[in-house]
């Protein structure tokens, strides 16, 4: 009889325990591994030394900690801070929105004559090119117009006149990355490097000095070629720059017989450039122009005569963070301002706020003073990285959000992005996407992984105070690659 009772019973445990739900359960002692391996690794490498680290890694479901290390200790995140933009710009614009440039006349067109002012009017488009403003000015003489019996006027108030972000540097100026910003701006190429002109210098065999080809050509900037031509076996550095406050371009330096090289430099106001591209084109379509060119704002009366959109948002998120483009982090950051008024950083970073306020991040913990990171005065900690990382999973938006991140070891550019050359031949290419961050002494990753079982983590490596920043990356990849040894037989069915 007794045998019989237990016989029931342990049938009935059977029957109660394949009711339980099917879960994953961590095997005893894995976790403390990891955990030991990552605190010796932090512990003995010797690029941390002196330098100030923050981590966190987490389930990206649960959202629970699996690793942390001063993970709400501030730090500078560098490009980590666009993951908070286009999140927000994302959220408040909706990944549909498109970008528009516009053609108008305060004049009537008749007889091939414009009897008004031409307005080129710029509504913060990050992918314009010079392209563009050449084909809208084709339009135009295909629209049949002759003559402009007035002025070309550039119309670049939808944003505010402050060019650059309080914390940039007058050295940041010139370079590609620290490009001033405008709602009327144009890229000198597909990568959208707006606000800058692309300087190719060849030294062909037979020539005594470099030879300088400038994208798009224009007399907007002018440059001074002192650079020198000298054989392979000699040392070899090439400068671009531009000197403050002007568009004189300075080549300095020597290149090798035989290279090839290319810089991008930003110009000294980007509105008037695009103004002289314009006219330039104008004119080269065949159109007589009467009067000047200047800046101002376009009469709220006026006629449209082309309008030019960009792609959708979501679209322009890839070159933005695949490739970490500052220039169209401050130009969202401006477009999610004030409605009121023209847009501006104050008002962006404000709205940026209180989007985070919704995501219930503890008000008054971060310090933003930009949004692209920048700024070495940018003050967010790991964990309000990967609590921003987990939260976006449940937004709408999420899909175009996560393949805009960069993906570890994919070779083409618009995929693999900041990572391509990352875990190139190992088994976390194709693993991890994140955005990177590199200042002088900052370096950071935040992203997802996903582990050998199949799982998913979120995290946030940020390093600061270091004495070489490109030491960063490989540090990064160290713990990264711990993690995902020891995770992948943590989890057993």
């Amino acid at each position: 009889m007794l045998r019989k009772v237990m016989w029931i019973l342990s049938a009935g445990l059977l029957l109660f325990a394949c009711m339980i739900p099917h879960t994953h359960v961590h095997v005893a002692g894995k976790e403390d591994r990891m955990i030991d391996r990552l605190t010796e690794y932090l512990a003995n490498e010797e690029q941390l030394q002196g330098a100030a680290f923050a981590i966190h890694i987490t389930e990206e479901q649960s959202g629970k900690t699996i690793f942390e290390k001063h993970a709400d200790q501030r730090m500078r995140p560098a490009s980590n801070m666009k993951l908070l933009t286009a999140a927000a710009v994302l959220d408040e614009l909706g990944q549909e929105h498109r970008f528009e440039t516009i053609v108008a006349t305060d004049g009537p067109v008749k007889n091939g004559q414009l009897n008004g002012n031409l307005y080129l009017i710029g509504k913060g488009d990050t992918s314009l090119t010079y392209e563009d403003i050449e084909r809208l000015a084709n339009q135009l003489h295909e629209l049949g117009i002759r003559k402009i019996n007035g002025d070309i006027v550039a119309d670049d108030t939808y944003f505010d006149q402050e060019r650059y972000s309080e914390d940039t540097t007058w050295k940041d100026e010139s370079a590609y990355y620290g490009a001033a910003i405008s709602a009327l701006t144009v890229a000198p190429d597909n990568d959208y490097d707006t606000g800058t002109v692309k300087v190719m210098v060849k030294a062909s065999a037979s020539s005594g000095k470099p030879e300088v080809r400038v994208v798009p050509e224009t007399d907007y900037i002018t440059i001074q070629n002192n650079a020198a031509i000298v054989s392979d076996n000699e040392e070899a550095e090439l400068k671009v720059t531009r000197t403050h406050g002007s568009n004189d371009i300075v080549i300095s330096g020597s290149i090798a017989r035989g290279e090839n090289e290319q810089e991008w430099v930003a110009v000294w106001e980007p509105t008037e450039y695009v103004l002289q591209l314009f006219e330039d084109y104008v004119k080269a379509s065949g159109i007589q122009i009467k009067g000047t060119t200047k800046t101002a704002k376009a009469p709220a009366k006026r006629t449209e005569l082309l309008r030019k959109e960009s792609a959708p948002l979501k679209e322009l998120l890839i070159p933005f963070m695949k490739l970490s483009n500052n220039g169209h982090a401050e130009m969202f950051l401006k477009h999610i301002g004030s409605r009121e008024k023209a847009g501006n950083w104050e008002d962006g970073i404000n709205q940026l706020e209180h989007y985070l306020d919704g995501m219930q991040f503890p008000k008054g913990k971060m310090v933003i003073r930009d949004g692209s990171g920048l700024s070495h005065v940018n003050g967010i900690t790991a964990r309000q990285l990967t609590t921003l990382l987990i939260q976006a999973q449940q937004e709408s938006w999420f899909p175009a959000f996560k393949t805009s991140l960069p993906v570890a070891g994919k070779a083409e550019r618009m995929v693999g992005g900041t990572l391509r050359n990352r875990f190139v031949g190992t088994d976390l290419a194709g693993k991890i996407e994140a955005k990177t961050g590199t200042l002088t002494g900052v370096s950071s990753l935040s992203g997802y992984m996903e582990t050998k079982s199949g799982d998913r983590v979120v995290f946030s490596i940020l390093l600061n105070g270091m004495l070489d920043e490109e030491e960063g990356p490989g540090i990064e990849d160290n713990i990264l690659k711990i993690v995902y040894e020891e995770l992948k037989s943590m989890h057993t069915n």
